[in-house]
């Protein structure tokens, strides 16, 4: 497949009032992501909230997402586990129900040596002829990925990319700079996706792109246009609510944002709770600074779950 570039958009799993996943809901939200200009659609990740989710309800999320999205943008899994076994099927699994490309967050709640790193990736790269990309987050599990680790894994030719969430532009460069033509570096923390862009990424990863699209699509193209000053004022704008996440354990602030927007999200899985009250007051506030209650979801014809 030609290579990712531009805004993907980590996206968010609504849920019904009785907690099963709200299908009609995923498929508009889908839509209203691709109008917005998002190049792409992740799920099954931590905005996803990948990590509550049944093996069944994660391929349930493969197989709507295919049906709303049909060819219309990529359809990238999350199929990372704790273990190569459990990540190897899950990885087969999605691509027999129609995934485009897989992403792989290193192992949690363990800590692998870079060999067992390596083999692990290694392992599912050759089980599976989709491209995969790497997500790198060491904040959420403890485990990073080097640079000697991406280099060698640069044998396998469907390697296709990194999602870099470390927070750390000098790791992101050299990603870059081992990665060359071959992988696409995509930003994986909001505030740095200019900088990414600036120096050669292919573009974002983002949570809160599944919230308000049209503020991460504005960086994209006001770069690619060579409007440096706007790309500018876009990433500060963007900053702006990406700063309010401090208001919820993730990812209850993404889903609030779009419960302002006219979406039904439903509350997070516990131990995740909702915002309380004041909290998105202060959310609601920000969002109207910064217009972003104007554009709502789109119009229902599904009776309310």
């Amino acid at each position: 497949m030609t290579a990712l570039k531009g805004i993907i958009a980590a996206v968010i799993t609504p849920f019904r009032k009785d907690g099963s996943i709200n299908e009609d809901e995923f498929a508009g939200l889908l839509q209203f992501l691709l109008k917005a200009g998002v190049a792409g659609m992740f799920v099954s990740g931590n905005a996803g909230e990948f990590y509550a989710l049944s093996r069944e309800e994660k391929l349930l999320l493969v197989r709507s997402a295919r049906k709303a999205l049909g060819t219309a943008a990529p359809l990238i899994f999350g199929s990372g586990c704790a273990t190569t076994a459990e990540t190897v099927a899950l990885t087969r699994a999605a691509e027999a129900e129609g995934a485009d490309v897989i992403t792989l967050i290193t192992p949690y709640l363990i800590k692998p040596s870079e060999e067992e790193l390596y083999e692990h990736f290694a392992s599912v790269l050759g089980a599976t002829r989709l491209p995969v990309l790497l997500y790198n987050n060491p904040a959420v599990t403890g485990v990073s990925v080097s640079i000697k680790t991406a280099e060698r894994l640069l044998a396998f030719e469907n390697f296709a990319g990194i999602k870099d969430s470390s927070g750390d532009l000098a790791l992101t460069l050299d990603f870059l700079r081992v990665g060359g033509d071959r992988l696409s570096v995509f930003a994986g923390r909001d505030g740095l996706i200019l900088s990414t862009l600036i120096h050669g990424g292919a573009g974002a990863v983002s949570s809160v792109a599944s919230a308000c699209p049209e503020l991460a699509v504005d960086i994209y193209r006001e770069f690619a246009a060579g409007r440096l000053d706007a790309a500018r004022e876009a990433q500060m704008k963007f900053a702006k609510l990406r700063q309010q996440f401090s208001l919820g354990t993730f990812p209850a602030v993404v889903k609030e944002i779009l419960s302002l927007r006219g979406f039904r999200t439903g509350v997070p899985r516990l131990p995740v709770k909702p915002l309380t009250p004041e909290n998105r007051e202060i959310l609601s506030r920000v969002m109207r600074d910064l217009r972003l209650l104007a554009m709502t979801a789109p119009p229902r014809t599904d009776s309310p779950p």
